[in-house]
Protein backbone atom coordinates (compact mmCIF):
# COMPACT_ATOMS: atom_id res chain seq x y z
CA UNK A 1 0.00 0.00 0.00
CA UNK A 2 1.28 3.47 -0.65
CA UNK A 3 1.77 6.15 1.70
CA UNK A 4 -0.76 8.21 0.56
CA UNK A 5 -3.26 5.54 1.01
CA UNK A 6 -2.29 4.67 4.24
CA UNK A 7 -2.78 7.90 5.57
CA UNK A 8 -6.03 8.40 4.28
CA UNK A 9 -7.23 5.31 6.14
CA UNK A 10 -6.16 6.70 9.36
CA UNK A 11 -7.18 9.70 9.04
CA UNK A 12 -10.48 8.22 8.58
CA UNK A 13 -10.17 5.71 11.20
CA UNK A 14 -9.18 8.26 13.55
CA UNK A 15 -12.03 10.61 12.91
CA UNK A 16 -15.02 8.08 11.83
CA UNK A 17 -18.18 8.80 14.32
CA UNK A 18 -20.72 6.22 13.12
CA UNK A 19 -23.60 7.67 11.37
CA UNK A 20 -21.26 10.79 10.43
CA UNK A 21 -22.48 10.03 6.60
CA UNK A 22 -26.17 9.58 7.12
CA UNK A 23 -28.08 12.17 4.71
CA UNK A 24 -30.10 13.29 7.58
CA UNK A 25 -27.61 13.90 10.58
CA UNK A 26 -24.51 15.68 7.92
CA UNK A 27 -22.86 17.18 11.22
CA UNK A 28 -22.98 16.15 14.58
CA UNK A 29 -21.34 18.10 16.56
CA UNK A 30 -19.50 17.28 20.03
CA UNK A 31 -21.26 18.11 22.98
CA UNK A 32 -19.44 20.49 25.01
CA UNK A 33 -17.93 19.90 28.22
CA UNK A 34 -19.63 21.51 31.66
CA UNK A 35 -17.28 24.03 31.97
CA UNK A 36 -17.19 25.48 28.98
CA UNK A 37 -21.26 25.78 28.47
CA UNK A 38 -20.58 28.11 31.23
CA UNK A 39 -17.89 30.18 30.59
CA UNK A 40 -19.57 31.02 27.04
CA UNK A 41 -23.06 31.95 28.92
CA UNK A 42 -21.12 33.76 31.70
CA UNK A 43 -19.24 35.81 28.53
CA UNK A 44 -22.17 37.09 27.19
CA UNK A 45 -23.95 37.93 30.04
CA UNK A 46 -20.78 40.18 31.15
CA UNK A 47 -20.57 41.50 27.28
CA UNK A 48 -24.31 42.45 28.00
CA UNK A 49 -23.97 43.67 31.27
CA UNK A 50 -20.98 45.78 29.91
CA UNK A 51 -23.37 47.56 26.93
CA UNK A 52 -25.93 48.03 29.37
CA UNK A 53 -23.37 50.08 31.46
CA UNK A 54 -22.02 52.02 28.46
CA UNK A 55 -25.81 52.92 27.41
CA UNK A 56 -26.80 53.92 30.67
CA UNK A 57 -23.92 56.24 31.03
CA UNK A 58 -24.68 57.77 28.10
CA UNK A 59 -28.24 58.48 28.64
CA UNK A 60 -27.30 59.75 32.32
CA UNK A 61 -24.24 61.88 30.62
CA UNK A 62 -26.84 63.74 28.13
CA UNK A 63 -29.20 64.54 30.31
CA UNK A 64 -27.18 66.82 32.19
CA UNK A 65 -26.20 70.12 31.56
CA UNK A 66 -22.87 70.46 32.18
CA UNK A 67 -22.88 73.92 32.27
CA UNK A 68 -24.58 75.43 35.21
CA UNK A 69 -25.67 79.10 33.24
CA UNK A 70 -24.47 80.64 30.09
CA UNK A 71 -22.30 83.16 30.33
CA UNK A 72 -22.87 86.29 28.50
CA UNK A 73 -20.03 89.30 28.62
CA UNK A 74 -20.35 92.33 26.79
CA UNK A 75 -17.65 95.28 25.53
CA UNK A 76 -17.25 98.42 24.34
CA UNK A 77 -14.97 100.09 22.32
CA UNK A 78 -14.81 103.18 20.06
CA UNK A 79 -14.47 103.03 16.64
CA UNK A 80 -13.10 105.59 14.16
CA UNK A 81 -15.50 107.53 12.27
CA UNK A 82 -15.24 105.90 8.52
CA UNK A 83 -16.48 102.53 10.05
CA UNK A 84 -19.57 104.31 12.00
CA UNK A 85 -22.69 103.13 10.96
CA UNK A 86 -25.33 105.44 9.27
CA UNK A 87 -27.25 104.79 12.97
CA UNK A 88 -24.19 105.63 14.87
CA UNK A 89 -23.95 102.46 16.35
CA UNK A 90 -20.67 101.05 18.47
CA UNK A 91 -19.33 98.10 17.73
CA UNK A 92 -19.60 95.64 20.88
CA UNK A 93 -18.43 92.72 22.01
CA UNK A 94 -20.34 90.06 23.02
CA UNK A 95 -19.80 86.13 24.39
CA UNK A 96 -22.60 83.48 24.42
CA UNK A 97 -21.63 80.19 26.15
CA UNK A 98 -24.31 77.37 25.67
CA UNK A 99 -27.10 79.93 25.43
CA UNK A 100 -30.81 79.45 24.06
CA UNK A 101 -31.56 81.51 21.44
CA UNK A 102 -34.13 83.23 23.80
CA UNK A 103 -31.48 84.91 26.03
CA UNK A 104 -28.92 85.41 22.86
CA UNK A 105 -31.99 87.67 21.61
CA UNK A 106 -32.38 89.36 25.26
CA UNK A 107 -28.74 90.04 25.34
CA UNK A 108 -28.44 91.44 22.20
CA UNK A 109 -31.21 93.68 23.19
CA UNK A 110 -29.66 94.59 26.66
CA UNK A 111 -25.89 95.24 25.01
CA UNK A 112 -26.92 97.22 21.88
CA UNK A 113 -30.21 99.09 23.42
CA UNK A 114 -32.15 97.90 20.09
CA UNK A 115 -35.59 95.81 20.09
CA UNK A 116 -34.58 92.34 18.40
CA UNK A 117 -37.85 90.72 16.29
CA UNK A 118 -38.44 86.84 14.64
CA UNK A 119 -38.69 83.52 16.00
CA UNK A 120 -37.11 82.68 19.22
CA UNK A 121 -38.32 79.66 19.69
CA UNK A 122 -37.05 75.95 19.38
CA UNK A 123 -34.01 74.25 21.13
CA UNK A 124 -30.85 75.43 18.83
CA UNK A 125 -28.26 76.51 21.48
CA UNK A 126 -25.41 79.19 21.02
CA UNK A 127 -22.20 79.70 21.68
CA UNK A 128 -20.11 82.80 19.81
CA UNK A 129 -17.82 85.25 20.36
CA UNK A 130 -18.45 88.50 18.42
CA UNK A 131 -17.53 91.80 18.17
CA UNK A 132 -19.19 94.30 15.96
CA UNK A 133 -22.65 95.67 15.67
CA UNK A 134 -26.38 94.41 16.14
CA UNK A 135 -27.30 94.16 12.81
CA UNK A 136 -23.73 92.09 11.54
CA UNK A 137 -24.74 89.67 14.93
CA UNK A 138 -28.23 88.70 13.96
CA UNK A 139 -27.00 88.10 10.57
CA UNK A 140 -24.49 86.18 11.27
CA UNK A 141 -26.71 84.60 13.76
CA UNK A 142 -29.14 84.11 10.76
CA UNK A 143 -26.50 82.26 9.01
CA UNK A 144 -25.69 80.06 11.43
CA UNK A 145 -28.37 78.97 12.50
CA UNK A 146 -31.24 79.57 9.61
CA UNK A 147 -33.39 81.92 11.71
CA UNK A 148 -35.28 84.80 10.43
CA UNK A 149 -33.92 87.60 13.25
CA UNK A 150 -34.21 91.51 12.74
CA UNK A 151 -32.94 94.20 14.32
CA UNK A 152 -35.42 97.50 14.96
CA UNK A 153 -34.40 100.45 15.93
Amino acid sequence: MTDKIKRSLDFVVKFYRPGAFRPDGWFIAPPLPFWRRHAVAIGIIGIALAAMAAVTTYVVVSREDPSPAPAVETTTSPVSSDTVPATNQEIRKVEFNDATLREVVEAIEATYGVRVSGETSGQPRLTLSYQGTAEDLTATINDLLGTNLTVEK
